[in-house]
């Protein structure tokens, strides 16, 4: 064991975000080279609170709570790797043997929407539904949050619903027994012909915060730079966003090396992506620089999930900022135009059809449209 001082590391009980469960991880695996360790108190703000006046070195805390907390005079030290950040279908089926009309629980605006691009047929529901449904709405209501999913997990088990979509971690966290199939991001090629899933941002990231001034070479061996850069830059992808759509776009940023970039290009017949990662003129089409890449990823539906506006982007890390900047101006733009109705044009184009001249309804809307009266 290296020598040194010990490092306390502050976190709670499980809140079903995974971050308990990798910090006890990490905790135990670096233990073995230099003295962790971990220290419960009853609830973030506790935690924080006592990371300031100097009761802890370090507190652990998901992506989530570091935007919602007071984390003033306070810094992320490092990001541990990131646990699988796609959610999962909790049921006996893959979403595609479902039976017909089959009904689940989905609490995620956007996953809601993905569901019902893959499969229009589904019976998407709350779990205030599924209690009212099952006439158990006060018993629920007395329920904690912690125990909610669950009791659904239980009307699964008793017939009432085909499955549930949440997070991997409340999956993990609440040691549920039901089978899980993952809503991802479909890079096997045996998968291709499936719906991919970009998921919700910012899960899956452990944070380690500390006071500022903290010396962070001494937990470099537990983060991850990578996953440190994919919380930035989704992070201010979030923040870019309209408010009005953060809740219905999926954003991915992972940074992947380029040998497995171009294998999966090759095996889905991707040329956009080899034409501009492979050289050419080089007899053994080797890429044309080698390094990591970042690959950013973006989306939202329409309400119904007819209609998907996305952009994707591959660049070399040391440009991954200027990636994502270019990557949300362009989605912005896309969403722009597809959301708004176009005026009639005055003069025509050569070869097009007088149709084309006429005025069009926009592409898509961002909400359900309010019944006319």
């Amino acid at each position: 064991m290296e020598s040194g001082e010990r490092l306390v590391v502050l976190t709670t009980a499980s809140q079903q975000d995974g971050t308990r469960g990798q910090i006890e991880k990490a905790v135990s695996t670096h233990g073995k080279q230099r003295d962790l360790s971990l220290k419960q108190l009853p609830h973030v703000e506790s935690a924080l609170e006592a990371l300031r006046n100097g009761l802890g070195d370090m507190v652990a805390l998901s992506a989530f709570d570091w935007r919602q907390q007071d984390v003033s005079e306070l810094m992320v030290a490092g990001v541990l790797p990131r646990k699988e950040p796609t959610w999962v279908l909790v049921g006996p089926d893959k979403p595609e043997y479902l039976p017909k009309n089959a009904t689940l629980v989905c609490e995620h605006e956007l996953l809601r929407r993905q569901m019902l691009r893959l499969r229009a047929d589904l019976d998407l529901i709350s779990r205030d539904e599924l209690a009212m449904r099952c006439e158990e709405k006060a018993a629920y209501n007395d329920l904690d949050e912690l125990d909610r999913w669950p009791w659904v997990e239980e009307k699964l088990m008793q017939g009432h619903v085909a499955g549930f979509i949440v997070p991997r971690a409340v999956h993990n966290d609440a040691r549920m027994k039901s089978r899980r199939h993952t809503l991802g991001l479909q890079r096997d090629p045996t998968e291709q012909e499936r719906e991919r899933f970009i998921p919700p941002p910012l899960h899956g990231f452990t944070l380690l915060v500390t006071r500022q001034g903290f010396p962070f070479q001494t937990v470099v061996s537990m983060t991850d730079p990578s996953a440190y850069l994919a919380w930035r830059l989704e992070t201010s992808m979030l923040e870019g966003l309209d408010p009005e759509l953060r809740e219905i776009t999926g954003i991915h940023v992972e940074q992947r090396k380029l040998r497995t970039i171009i294998k999966s290009a090759k095996s889905e017949g991707d040329g956009m992506v080899l034409e501009a990662l492979v050289d050419p003129e080089n007899p053994r089409r080797k890429a044309i620089r080698g390094g990591p890449r970042v690959e950013i990823m973006i989306e939202a539906l329409s309400p119904e999930g007819t209609i998907t506006a996305s952009c994707q982007r591959i660049a070399a890390s040391e440009n991954a900022h200027l990636a994502m900047v270019n990557v949300l101006k362009e989605f912005t733009h896309l969403v722009t135009l597809m959301t708004s109705d176009h005026e009639g044009m005055k003069r025509g184009i050569p070869g097009m059809p007088p149709s084309f001249m006429d005025p069009q309804p926009r592409m898509m809307n961002l909400h359900d449209e309010p019944p006319l009266d």
